[in-house]
C-alpha cells in the first residue's frame, strides 16, 4: 500500500506544469506542497556541497527564498567548477565581484517557472497530458514531438528609455528570457544529426544528450532531482544569458548596415497590461514595446502577440536571421540596386528594402544548418545560403542569427518580379504587385513569365497616383485621394503579364504577328512587328471617328530566372476590356461601323431584346446569347465567338438574293435594311456565325497559335448544326459543311476583337 501511494505522488507531481496553464508568475499560489517530499531546492542543492557559489550568487540576487520554496520552479544549477570556470572567463575574482544586475540576470536564466522533470523538457506538450486526446491529436503530438523547447525563466533586462520613430522618449519594457532546451526528441522530430547541429551554434560545447537533452550551452550532469518545490538539473557549464537578435546585431559593428535598417522599421506601441501592471513601479505613466513594423519583428523577447497563456507560440516558434555584414551589403547594391538607378543605399525604396530583408529572416520553427535548404520563406522563395560560408552563428533569446559576409541575391529577386524591387522607373508597379496578393504566383519556377513595366507618368496619367511616402497607389474617392483596391491593384499585375506554358520563349518577337493571353481572363496582348497593344485599344480601331494608332514600342528591361521584363511606350498603363460585345452589335446604329449591316440582319430576326445592367439601367442584348439561370432566375449572356461578314460582302450577298429568310432586301443611305423577312429562318440562318457557351465549350478565343485548333465546333443554328474552323499557322478561315470557304480578313492580322462577353473576326464572305 506504501507502494502505490507513493506512485501516486510521484504521478500527481510528475503532471504539476500541466495543470497550472494560466501561467502567471504568483503561480506558487496554486501548488500545494506534497508532505513526502524531503526538502526543497536550496536544502538539496546545499546538501551536495558543491553548488556553493551558485548558492551565493542566488543570494546576492535576491532569489533565495524561491529556492527555499516560496515558488515553483525548475532549478538548472551549474556546480562550482563550471561557476568558477565562467567566472575565470569573464574577468571576475569571484561572485561578488559582478554587479548586481549582471548577476540578478545570469542567476535569473537558471530558473524555469513551473516544476518540470527529465521527460517533461524531452518532449513538453503545451496541451498537457490529456488521456481523452483523439486518434487526429495523437497524430499531431508524434508529428511535433519535442519541438517545444523552449521554457520561461526569471530572467529579464530592465526596462530602456529608446527614442521612438517621431523622436519621443519611451520607456520600453522586455519580457523575461526564454531558455532554450534542445532534447535528442527535438532533433530526431526534425530528422537531422544532433552533434553537428547542436555544435554549429554552440562550438565551444558538446552535444551529450542522447537519451536527455543539453540546456542552451551546457551539459546536464544530473537529471529531475525532485525537491519540495520542483526539479533541480545539475550542469557542467554555466548557462550564458541569450540576447535578442536586434541585441546580437547592435553589439557588432560589422553589421551595422542591418541592424540600422532594421530599425528604420521600429515602432513602439504602447501595452496596456503591462503599463496596468508594472509603470508605476518604474514611475512612468506608459510602458512600451519595442517592435518592428512591415519586416519580422527582431527586437521583441517574445514572438510578435503573444502572450503569457500562448504555450504553442513561447516555447516553439522564433525567428531565423540571415544578416549580411556591412560588406556584404556594400557589395550588393553596387551589383543590384545601383545597376537599377538608385544612388544610394538611403535612396532605396523602403518596399524593396523590407522585401530583401523579409527574404531574411525567416518566421516559424528555429531553423539549423541542415534544414536551411528544405526552407522557404511565406511568398515561397528559397533561402539560397550556404551554412558553411555563414561567418557567425548566435543562438538567440528570440531565434537565431546567421552572420554572412555575402547575399545571395534573394530567390524573389531572381524571378521576372525582381525587376519591380531592383528598378527606380518599376516602383509603382512594385507596389501594384505588393497590393494584388499574387507575388507567390510570380515567383514559382513552375510557370514562366513575360511582363510589362508602366512607369510612375503612366500610372498617373491613368488617373492612379503613386505614394512614395506610404508605398501605396491611389485613386480619386470621395473627399479626396483613397487607396487604390486590391482588386485593381490585381487587375494591374494580370493585364501587364502572360503566363508563358512549356518551353516557349517569353520574349517578345521582333517580327510577325503574335497574340498572347495576358493572365486577366479573355485580355490579350497583339504585337505586330515590334510593337504591342492590347485588345482593349486595339478594340478602338472600330470607331469610326478613332483616328490614332493602338500599337506601342516596347524595349527590354530585365530577364528573371522565369521570365522577361520589358517597358513600353505610351502616355497610360493597359486596361482591362470592360465592354460588351454583345451590346456594341446590339445598339450599333453607325453604318460606318464594320459590323453594322450584321447589326441589321440580326434586328430583322428580332434577335435585339432590353435588358437591364447591374445598376438597373436598360440595355440591349442578343438574344441569341441568352440562357437562363436558374440560380438567379434571370436569362444572362453567354460567352460567344462571332464571325462576322464584311458590310461588304452582306450587301453583295443581299443584292445577290443569298441570304436566308430575306426578300427583297437592301439598305439605303442612312444604313437601314429594307425588306421581307422570314425571322425564323433568318435567325437560325445568322445563328451559323455563332459559337456559344451555352452549347459549346469556349475556353480560349481564336488566332493563329490558339489553343482554339483546327477542327468542327458547334453553331447555335439548328440547321448548320457545326462549323469548320481552320488555323493553317499562316491564317484563319471557317466553312459550314457543303459551303465555300470564308477567310477572316487580314487587315487586322487575325487579331480577334476581344470583349468581356465575347470576341469576333471580320469574315471576307457570307455562310
Amino acid at each position: 500500500m506504501k507502494k502505490a501511494t507513493f506512485l501516486r505522488k510521484m504521478l500527481w507531481l510528475l503532471l504539476i506544469p500541466f495543470l497550472f496553464t494560466a501561467c502567471e508568475d504568483n503561480m506558487d499560489k496554486h501548488y500545494e506542497v506534497p508532505n513526502w517530499v524531503p526538502a526543497s531546492i536550496w536544502d538539496i542543492l546545499e546538501e551536495k556541497g558543491n553548488f556553493s557559489i551558485f548558492l551565493q550568487g542566488t543570494d546576492l540576487a535576491g532569489y533565495k527564498q524561491m529556492l527555499e520554496g516560496k515558488s515553483l520552479l525548475t532549478v538548472m544549477a551549474p556546480d562550482d567548477d563550471a561557476f568558477r570556470t565562467y567566472l575565470t572567463e569573464n574577468d571576475y575574482s569571484s561572485i561578488t565581484d559582478m554587479p548586481k544586475d549582471e548577476l540578478k540576470k545570469l542567476i535569473a536564466y537558471h530558473l524555469l517557472y513551473y516544476s518540470y522533470n527529465k521527460e517533461n523538457l524531452i518532449n513538453f506538450r503545451p496541451e498537457g497530458n490529456n488521456t481523452q486526446i483523439t486518434e487526429e491529436d495523437q497524430t499531431l503530438a508524434e508529428a511535433s514531438a519535442g519541438l517545444y523547447y523552449k521554457h520561461r525563466t526569471k530572467s529579464a533586462d530592465a526596462p530602456s528609455w529608446e527614442t521612438t520613430q517621431y523622436g519621443e522618449k519611451v520607456m520600453v519594457y522586455h519580457y523575461e528570457r526564454y531558455l532554450p532546451v534542445f532534447s535528442y526528441q527535438y532533433f530526431k522530430t526534425k530528422k537531422i544529426d544532433a552533434t553537428y547541429n547542436y555544435e554549429y551554434f554552440y562550438p565551444n560545447s558538446k552535444w551529450t544528450g542522447s537519451d536527455g537533452f543539453n540546456v542552451s550551452n551546457a551539459s546536464v550532469k544530473e537529471y529531475g532531482i525532485p525537491a519540495q518545490n520542483g526539479y533541480i538539473h545539475t550542469l557542467s557549464q554555466v548557462i550564458k544569458p541569450l540576447e535578442t537578435i536586434n541585441t546580437e546585431l547592435k553589439n557588432r559593428p560589422e553589421y551595422s548596415t542591418y541592424y540600422n535598417l532594421c530599425n528604420a522599421y521600429s515602432v513602439y506601441p504602447a501595452n496596456k497590461e503591462l503599463t496596468k501592471d508594472y509603470a508605476a513601479s518604474y514611475g512612468v505613466d506608459t510602458l512600451y514595446l519595442h517592435q518592428h513594423s512591415a519586416i519580422p519583428n527582431i527586437a521583441c523577447e517574445w514572438p510578435e502577440n503573444a502572450t503569457t497563456t500562448d504555450f504553442q507560440k513561447l516555447t516553439r516558434w522564433g525567428l531565423t536571421a540571415f544578416a549580411p555584414s556591412n560588406t556584404a551589403f556594400k557589395k550588393f547594391f553596387n551589383d543590384f540596386w545601383k545597376q537599377g538607378g538608385y544612388e544610394s543605399l538611403e535612396d532605396v525604396d523602403k518596399s524593396a528594402l523590407s522585401t530583401l530583408m523579409n527574404q531574411l529572416v525567416y518566421n516559424g520553427s528555429l531553423i539549423f544548418p541542415e534544414e536551411i535548404k528544405t526552407i522557404s520563406s511565406e511568398e515561397g522563395a528559397i533561402f539560397n545560403i550556404d551554412p558553411e560560408k555563414v561567418k557567425d552563428h548566435i543562438m538567440c533569446a528570440n531565434g537565431a542569427l546567421y552572420g554572412m559576409d555575402e547575399i545571395q541575391t534573394p530567390t524573389i529577386f531572381q524571378t521576372v518580379v525582381g525587376a519591380l524591387y531592383k528598378y527606380d522607373y518599376a516602383r509603382s508597379m512594385m507596389y501594384a504587385l505588393r497590393g494584388s496578393g499574387t507575388l507567390s504566383s510570380y515567383i514559382s519556377n513552375s510557370s514562366k513569365f513575360t511582363l510589362l513595366v508602366p512607369s510612375t507618368e503612366q500610372f498617373e496619367n491613368s488617373a492612379i497616383y503613386t505614394s512614395f511616402s506610404t508605398q501605396d497607389l491611389e485613386e480619386d474617392g470621395d473627399g479626396g485621394r483613397v487607396p487604390l483596391g486590391t482588386t485593381s491593384k490585381r487587375n494591374i499585375m494580370y493585364i501587364h503579364s502572360a503566363s508563358i506554358s512549356g518551353e516557349n520563349n517569353t520574349e517578345f518577337p521582333m517580327t510577325g504577328s503574335k497574340a498572347i493571353a495576358t493572365q486577366a481572363s479573355w485580355n490579350f496582348w497583339f504585337i505586330n512587328n515590334g510593337r504591342i497593344t492590347s485588345n482593349k485599344e486595339f478594340n478602338l480601331q472600330l470607331n469610326p471617328q478613332y483616328t490614332g494608332d493602338p500599337y506601342r514600342t516596347f524595349k527590354k528591361l530585365d530577364e528573371g530566372n522565369n521570365g522577361t521584363v520589358y517597358t513600353f511606350s505610351g502616355d497610360e498603363i493597359f486596361a482591362i476590356e470592360t465592354e460588351d460585345l454583345g451590346r456594341s452589335i446590339a445598339i450599333c446604329a453607325d453604318k460606318k461601323y464594320v459590323y453594322h449591316r450584321f447589326s441589321q440582319l440580326m434586328k430583322a430576326a428580332g434577335l435585339i431584346t432590353t435588358g437591364t445592367t447591374s445598376d438597373g439601367s436598360e440595355t440591349y442584348l442578343l438574344s441569341n446569347i441568352l440562357a437562363f439561370d436558374s440560380e438567379s432566375g434571370k436569362y444572362v449572356t453567354q460567352r460567344f465567338i462571332a464571325f462576322i461578314p464584311t458590310n461588304e460582302a452582306i450587301e453583295k450577298a443581299i443584292q445577290e438574293g443569298r441570304i436566308p429568310g430575306v426578300t427583297g432586301a437592301s439598305f439605303d443611305a442612312d444604313g437601314n435594311l429594307n425588306g421581307t423577312f422570314d425571322k425564323e429562318v433568318l435567325t437560325d440562318y445568322l445563328n451559323s456565325y455563332f459559337l456559344c457557351a451555352k452549347n459549346s465549350v469556349i475556353t480560349t478565343y481564336p488566332y493563329i497559335g490558339s489553343t482554339m485548333t483546327t477542327g468542327n465546333y458547334t453553331t447555335l443554328s439548328n440547321t448548320n448544326k457545326t462549323i469548320t474552323y481552320t488555323d493553317n499557322g499562316q491564317s484563319l478561315s471557317v466553312q459550314l459543311p457543303s459551303k465555300k470557304k470564308c477567310n477572316v480578313v487580314s487587315q487586322y492580322h487575325y487579331f480577334p476583337f476581344a470583349f468581356n462577353d465575347g470576341c469576333f473576326h471580320l469574315i471576307d464572305d457570307t455562310f
